[in-house]
């Protein structure tokens, strides 16, 4: 009895379940990806940033053994730079660090170490200056200096104190064989203090802390280069996107890399790998395309969020890109959504021209459809059978 009233209040309590949409929320969609999925996906969207593309397409250009080497910079600290001209750079001219560390995250570039510095502790800055300092007094009005001793009468004193080469004490003067240099020495100008080896302190010049050489942080700087395990992967992704880029510009497209729509829906912002527009017989044609990656096929996860991107906004002709291939179970989804499939890479001329083919013929179909729906209905005939019956018989 007690366990039919347990199962009645189960089933009380159940909730009907609801219809599903298709496509879901944004968030189930990303929470149904797992964890290398999502490394895929921001490592591709880190692909078509403009900043990481000219600088992959720079290290591509260098050849493999190219590193990024920092260089210390008078108020700056240490700093990235690589010499390609077209490289887009931060406004101090420099690759940003956050940027270079972003990339190895995603396993696109390699860090590896340079060299170790001191820095502040308290903000890890290398824009220090080192001071002498007394450890008597704890003064830093210390002079550095040197002793000479005369050896005839053993009188021993700071060497600027021989004036004009004469010892202060006898008054003879320093021949050479018979004085000798004693070393360096330093003098607290403060409490007068005579000392062989100062104490050391550190001022970091950006958060103005004081420290010693003990309690200074040991920081890495490190220098970064190509991964070579993904260079066909990186060669794919930057020059696919760019031949695809020239070839809708050379269509009259304005193109934009990374793409930025705002769905009608949610309201949120989309990032595609590329949006092309253009008016065309007064129609605004628009190509929203994203491209993925794999080793040996892509998956469905990319292709999932592509769709839901291109539901949110207006898109005339979706593009979906996937190098090598596009999995089967894939390929079964992209089916009904008309979307333009390209398989393979786009570096080659004749890939490109088919590519072209396609897009052209695309935007013919649209504007058919556009001509089709904007166009009014005709006038039915005005119906002549009374005339002819009024006419009947006649010669």
């Amino acid at each position: 009895m007690k366990k039919d009233i347990e199962q009645q209040q189960k089933t009380e309590t159940r909730k009907p379940a609801e219809p599903q949409n298709f496509f879901g929320e944004k968030k189930e969609i990303l929470n149904s990806i797992d964890v290398e999925d999502k490394i895929e996906l921001e490592r591709r969207d880190a692909y078509i940033e403009p900043e990481t593309r000219d600088l992959l397409r720079c290290l591509l250009q260098e050849g493999d053994k190219t590193e990024i080497l920092p260089l210390y910079s008078p108020g700056l600290g240490f700093v990235y730079q690589l010499s390609c001209s077209k490289l887009i750079k931060n406004e101090t001219g420099h690759l940003s660090i956050e940027c270079l560390e972003n990339l190895v995250k995603l396993d696109i570039l390699k860090k590896s170490f340079f060299d170790s510095v001191s820095t502040c502790p308290n903000c890890e800055s290398t824009i220090m200056t080192l001071h002498n300092r007394c450890p008597k007094c704890k003064s830093h009005n210390v002079e550095k200096t040197s002793l000479t001793e005369h050896i005839p009468c053993g009188y021993i004193d700071q060497r600027d104190k021989y004036i004009k080469d004469r010892c202060p004490k006898c008054g003879d003067p320093l021949i050479e064989g018979q004085y000798r240099n004693m070393g360096r020495w330093y003098v607290c100008q403060e409490c007068g203090e005579k000392f062989e080896n100062p104490e050391f302190d550190l001022i970091c010049r950006s958060c103005n802390k004081s420290f010693t050489i003990k309690d200074a942080k040991v920081t890495e700087i490190p220098k970064f280069s190509l991964n070579l395990a993904r260079k066909k992967e990186i060669r794919q992704n930057v020059a696919s996107l760019e031949n695809i880029r020239e070839l809708l510009v050379d269509l009259g497209f304005e193109v934009e890399i990374p793409g930025l729509a705002t769905g009608q829906k949610s309201g949120m912002e989309h990032h595609f790998s590329l949006i092309a527009k253009k008016q065309i017989k007064g129609h605004e044609i628009i190509i929203a395309l994203d491209h993925a990656i794999s080793e040996s096929e892509v998956q469905a996860s990319p292709l999932i969020l592509y769709i839901y991107k291109t539901s949110e906004v207006k898109v005339d002709i979706p593009v979906f890109v996937a190098m090598p291939v596009l999995s089967e179970t894939a390929k079964k989804i992209a089916q009904g959504h008309e979307i333009l499939l390209i398989e393979g890479s786009a570096d080659e001329k004749e890939s490109v021209e088919n590519i072209k083919r396609q897009i052209q013929s695309r935007i013919e179909t649209k504007l058919t459809e556009y001509e089709t729906a904007n166009k009014k209905p005709e006038s039915k005939p005005k119906n002549n059978f009374i005339g002819k019956l009024t006419g009947f018989g006649k010669k």
